[in-house]
């Protein structure tokens, strides 16, 4: 009788990470999760690029003296914890552009040397309350070219209030609640333009004393108003060209006394009136391009006196007598186009 045995052979193959040496850096992963990083000599730059990462593992990151780290380039990273980041004590920088990395609350909390978080196109929809907590130097936070739809009063909690420039441009941003930016004192530029407002709270600006530059631009806003920008004494130059301006309050820029520039070109304006720059006592650039205006009141501009170049052309306005519409005598008018 023949007996015929057969054996099974039963794999105890171990699945290994894939490893990459990125200059200074051993840079592991496995089916599109980073496990591990190490290094093996000092570089303050790690690029990690071309890896299709999908996830970043809590404590990947073994003590890496990085200060730049770059991770924007060919990977599309949507899982992330507040862990992932632990294990780069002093990185100052942290590129995460071309991700799909959605916020949520103490992300980046182990990040306290942080400076500078980029987060462009990355399909954000929201910001959570404390998405940003525990950055306690940051000073650059680029959000543009998302899908955000709307500022919430704590989108912005618990982020260091020194941040300087905060990016929210080519948004869907449509509301911006009261108080929204209170906390950020020291903000020194804001970017809002490209987004779908169409007219904005009293208080939204709440806060922003030391704010020097605010672009509204390419929104689709209607009116201005004093209540809206009463609290940006420091405002120096304000960006509200391509909206649908056709109301300016009377007196709604008496606050602004240290503003230098002011955008108003392509909106629906039709009439100057005497007091519609009150208070612009330093402003030295006006530019009212392509609106319907076809009317300048006496005195319109006499609040102006240090204004050197008003741009006008676009309108249906072919002449400005300097004297009785009270512009400077040495102010430069343009009423063509060059």
């Amino acid at each position: 009788m023949l007996i015929l045995v057969f054996s099974a052979r039963v794999s105890s193959e171990k699945k290994e990470p894939t490893c990459r040496d990125m200059d200074a850096y051993n840079v592991c992963y496995y089916k599109g999760v980073l496990v591990e990083v190490t290094q093996h000599r000092f570089e303050d730059r790690l690029y990690i690029s071309d890896l299709d990462l999908l996830a970043i593992r809590e404590d990947a990151f073994k003590n890496v003296s990085a200060t730049h780290l770059y991770l924007n380039q060919n990977n599309r990273i949507s899982v992330l914890k507040r862990g992932s980041f632990r294990g780069l004590p002093n990185l100052e920088r942290l590129h995460l552009d071309d991700n799909v990395v959605p916020l949520s609350e103490h992300l980046f909390a182990e990040l306290g040397h942080l400076q500078s978080l980029s987060l462009v196109f990355n399909r954000i929809n929201s910001i959570p309350r404390d998405s940003f907590a525990g950055l306690s130097s940051l000073m650059w936070l680029y959000l543009g070219h998302n899908d955000i739809q709307a500022i919430e009063t704590e989108s912005f909690s618990n982020l260091n209030p020194g941040l300087l420039y905060l990016w929210l441009n080519n948004n869907k941003i449509a509301r911006v609640a009261p108080g929204s930016f209170a906390g950020l004192t020291e903000l020194n530029r804001l970017h809002l333009d490209y987004n779908q407002l169409e007219s904005l709270p009293s208080g939204a600006f709440r806060g922003l004393n030391k704010l020097e530059d605010l672009y509204l631009n390419n929104n689709r806003i209607t009116s201005v108003s004093e209540a809206l920008l009463r609290d940006l004494v420091g405002l120096k130059r304000l960006y509200l060209q391509r909206n649908e301006i056709s109301t300016i309050e009377p007196g709604a820029f008496q606050r602004l006394s240290q503003l230098e520039q002011l955008r108003l070109d392509e909106n629906k304006l039709s009439r100057i009136a005497v007091d519609t720059f009150t208070g612009l006592s330093k402003l030295e650039d006006l530019n009212l391009c392509d609106n319907n205006i076809d009317t300048i009141d006496n005195g319109a501009f006499a609040d102006v006196v240090e204004l050197r170049n008003l741009y006008f052309s676009g309108n249906n306005v072919t002449e400005i007598d300097k004297k009785i519409s009270g512009l400077p005598s040495d102010v430069t008018v343009v009423l063509a186009r060059l």
